[in-house]
């Protein structure tokens, strides 16, 4: 029996043992999870407050309005329009590709944005957010609205999109803005996270790109379990970028881009059906329609022809403000906002006359006769010439083993400097060059404005060559030969400017005092003090100036059939041959432009500034492949120049 009350009694002990382990373990449990408790609700609350905050809301940049651009007269050149834009989250997205045909049957997308979609998505973070569509109509907002239940990742928001009311007519000015680039991104990783922000690819808005962007500001989208969102907090709201007024006169550029594209040529109905099938028939002309052309014209042979490409630049001879400046032919800048179409792009990119180069700042012309200035004004101040030295002109010049020729078969006979200069002698500008020597030329060019950028704050402005001995040794490997000046002395060889370039010189010499540069931002032309003098001997340049009015008045004068009445006008020709003409061809008899294929024949030039005795502007026109600088280009400055002195008089 005391055997059995002790087995009984160690069971009973052995249990309560386990009961107090068991109980020691749940006091245990108990108190871990209490501090457990009391670490996330107490000490650590702040913390995961903050992550709670964050599963809740999406923080965002917002973009801000970007700053407009107006011409001299406050009309609009480049502006916004706002839109409803509608962009998606792929990592609320199970299926990127399903949600995207889902899209597509509420408002229509392309394959090839779809595809554009999935391609972003593929190499960006996937809580980025991408665009679907920039600029939805009311139509599809609520067509998308009806259906937002099966648009999983989705929202919709307010944007800004670039409008420029002026079309192509000031496009290589403004530029264009289009979606932002990877190797935008790269040096600017904020920038991804800007959905929808275009950025300034060429022109001004490229280059002020910075004051035209604004600062962007910051909200927070309160979003539910679906990620859906609720409701939008502002944090700090976005800053508008600044504004900016150009010197340019719309109308003066508007009349200027249309009388340089109609040349020498009549302008024709696009509808009729003789045009429509010469469009048909002629890929030129197909061309030229496809970048959004709708100047046909008909030439003095009566063939349809597409519109004259080339450059204008019209600038004040005193403070430099440029008043025009149009590079032909043009593109649409609103084209670039929005999604571009491969299609539109290639007759864009692939259009043979190279439409998105801007001939003012980047095309490369030799100067041709424009240029016999620069080498007459040397001739002079180096004293190898006077006013009245004088050479005789049989039609060509002999110098080694080789014949330079005059553009006039017969020559000239005996002319002065001045003679030379109106009637344009090349012969006389082969001897003085020669004697001048290039260094000189070269440093009087410069002086000028030619071969020197003028930051007029377009992009990739071209330097252009106005050569010397140091240049063609450093970039050519070899020394300069005596030859070659003879060439240079009429604006070829290896001579290139820009018609920026040539407007400057002409501007220069009107001025007779500042060396001018032209601006293109209003706020830049209230100081015309800050040009730098000159420097070229008065003598030098009342001589120069006198020769170019004898290009008008004399009545052997190359222009002479273009002054401007009330006015007068001083200028220069330029006949630039783009095809060598070989003594055979000379000797047969060299074909007129016009019969000749539109890219062999010679580039048209014209250099000027009215009125004569006041001068208010200077001009610079281009117009490639157009012939003769006397019958095409002059004409068309004449014409640009009287309507801009006859707006500022009204």
């Amino acid at each position: 029996m005391a055997k059995k009350r002790k087995e009984i009694q160690d069971v009973a002990n052995q249990i309560s043992r386990r009961m107090l382990f068991v109980g020691g373990l749940q006091i245990s449990f108990g108190l871990i999870l209490v501090g457990r408790l009391y670490q996330l609700q107490i000490l650590h609350s702040d913390a995961y407050l903050k992550l709670s905050d964050q599963n809740q809301f999406d923080h965002r940049l917002v973009i801000a309005p970007r700053g407009r651009i107006f011409d001299s007269k406050n009309r609009l050149l480049a502006g916004n329009a706002e839109v409803f834009e509608l962009v998606v989250i792929p990592a609320r997205v199970k299926n990127l590709e399903k949600l995207l045909a889902n899209i597509d049957r509420i408002i229509g997308l392309s394959d090839e944005a779809a595809s554009e979609i999935i391609d972003t998505a593929s190499k960006q973070p996937n809580f980025l957010e991408i665009s679907i569509k920039s600029d939805l109509t009311q139509r599809e907002l609520s067509k998308l609205a009806i259906r937002s239940a099966i648009l999983e990742g989705v929202l919709f928001q307010k944007n800004f999109n670039r409008i420029y009311p002026q079309g192509k007519l000031l496009s290589h000015v403004t530029g264009y803005v289009s979606g932002v680039t990877a190797q935008e991104v790269e040096k600017n990783q904020t920038l991804r996270r800007l959905v929808g922000l275009k950025t300034g690819k060429s022109g001004l808005e490229k280059t002020l790109e910075n004051s035209l962007r604004g600062n962007f500001g910051k909200e927070r989208i309160e979003v539910n379990s679906k990620g859906k969102p609720v409701r939008f907090i502002s944090d700090n709201l976005p800053q508008r970028g600044e504004d900016h007024q150009l010197t340019i006169d719309i109308d003066v550029q508007s009349y200027a881009v249309n009388r340089l594209k109609q040349g020498n040529s009549e302008v024709v109905e696009l509808a009729t059906s003789a045009v429509q099938e010469a469009i048909t028939r002629n890929d030129e002309l197909q061309a030229h329609i496809n970048i959004g052309e709708t100047m046909i014209l008909k030439d003095a042979k009566s063939r349809y022809v597409p519109p004259e490409s080339g450059a204008v630049v019209l600038m004040e001879i005193k403070t430099g403000a440029v008043i025009a400046m149009a590079s032909l032919p043009s593109y649409d800048p609103n084209l670039f906002v929005g999604r571009l179409s491969n299609r539109t792009w290639q007759n864009i990119n692939q259009h043979p006359r190279v439409p998105l180069m801007n001939r003012v700042v980047s095309g490369l012309y030799s100067p041709g006769s424009t240029f016999k200035m620069v080498v007459y004004a040397a001739a002079l101040e180096a004293g190898i010439v006077s006013a009245d030295t004088t050479y005789f002109c049989k039609g060509f010049f002999e110098f080694g083993d080789r014949n330079f020729y005059c553009w006039q078969e017969k020559g000239h006979g005996r002319v002065d400097g001045r003679q030379a200069i109106a009637q344009s002698c090349d012969v006389y500008f082969y001897q003085i060059a020669l004697k001048t020597g290039i260094d000189r030329i070269q440093n009087m060019a410069n002086r000028m404005g030619l071969g020197v950028i003028t930051d007029v704050g377009i992009p990739e402005e071209k330097l252009g060559i106005i050569p010397n001995r140091a240049w063609k040794q450093t970039n050519r490997g070899s020394i300069w030969t005596p030859g070659e000046t003879v060439i240079a002395g009429i604006g070829q060889g290896f001579v290139l400017t820009t018609p920026i370039q040539l407007a400057v010189m002409a501007a220069r010499i009107a001025n007779g005092k500042k060396a001018i540069t032209p601006k293109l931002l209003s706020k830049e032309v209230e100081n015309t003090d800050d040009f730098a003098p000159l420097e070229i001997n008065e003598y030098v340049l009342r001589e120069i100036q006198r020769s170019m009015r004898s290009v008008i008045s004399d009545s052997r004068g190359t222009a002479r059939n273009y002054d401007i009445d009330g006015y007068k006008m001083a200028g220069k020709t330029g006949t630039v041959q783009v095809k060598k003409i070989t003594k055979a061809e000379r000797e047969a008899g060299v074909i007129d432009n016009i019969d000749r294929r539109w890219k062999d024949r010679d580039h048209a030039l014209f250099v000027a500034y009215a009125p004569y005795d006041k001068p208010k502007y200077a001009i610079s026109i281009i117009v490639e492949h157009g012939g003769s600088g006397s019958s095409m280009a002059a004409p068309i400055a004449r014409d640009i120049l009287k309507f801009a002195l006859e707006r500022q008089s009204t």
